[in-house]
């Protein structure tokens, strides 16, 4: 009866068959370029234009099978700073908001020198919430890389499901 047990778990095992595929499998493209981000929004920290076309390069370099290159690539995106702003939001009884809200915006082109009807241009919006008793320059390191996160996760399904 065992050996029956174990031949047969032997068979169900050996049949099951596991696939998967990685997230940019419908990318009709091999390489990529991104343009450093205009800043055009008031208040937005000097310098995060490149600091966001940075983070979205190692973003697509680490996560789809997209090489990096500097000029004719596959796929040219680029785009602009469009909104940074911080509201109040979940406001107490005593009319104190208990959480700020940083909401950046950008309009992003992406343009598919393979696939033309692959390309878009959207905008794309993220939040982050801190707490109102923290001052905004000591936490916006932290809230950037949460919404750089965010965006640039939308940019690649965007790319890769053509949403």
């Amino acid at each position: 009866m065992r050996k029956l047990i174990a031949i047969f778990s032997i068979l169900i095992l050996t049949s099951c068959e596991i696939q998967y595929s990685m997230l940019d499998s419908s990318i009709d493209a091999d390489t990529f370029s991104v343009e450093i981000f205009e800043e055009q929004a008031a208040n937005a920290p000097a310098g995060y234009g490149t600091r966001f076309a940075e983070y979205l390069r190692d973003f697509i370099v680490s996560r789809t099978k997209l090489k990096l290159v500097k000029e004719n690539a596959d796929i040219e995106i680029s785009g602009k700073i469009k909104t940074y702003n911080t509201a109040p939001v979940a406001v107490q009884s005593d009319e104190v908001a208990a959480y700020n809200r940083l909401t950046v915006s950008m309009d992003v082109s992406v343009l598919n020198n393979k696939t033309e009807k692959d390309s878009f241009k959207k905008i794309f919006s993220q939040f982050s919430d801190y707490e109102s008793s923290n001052d905004l320059s000591s936490v916006e390191e932290s809230l950037l890389e949460d919404i750089n996160g965010k965006i640039a996760q939308d940019i690649v399904n965007q790319l890769s499901s053509n949403w």
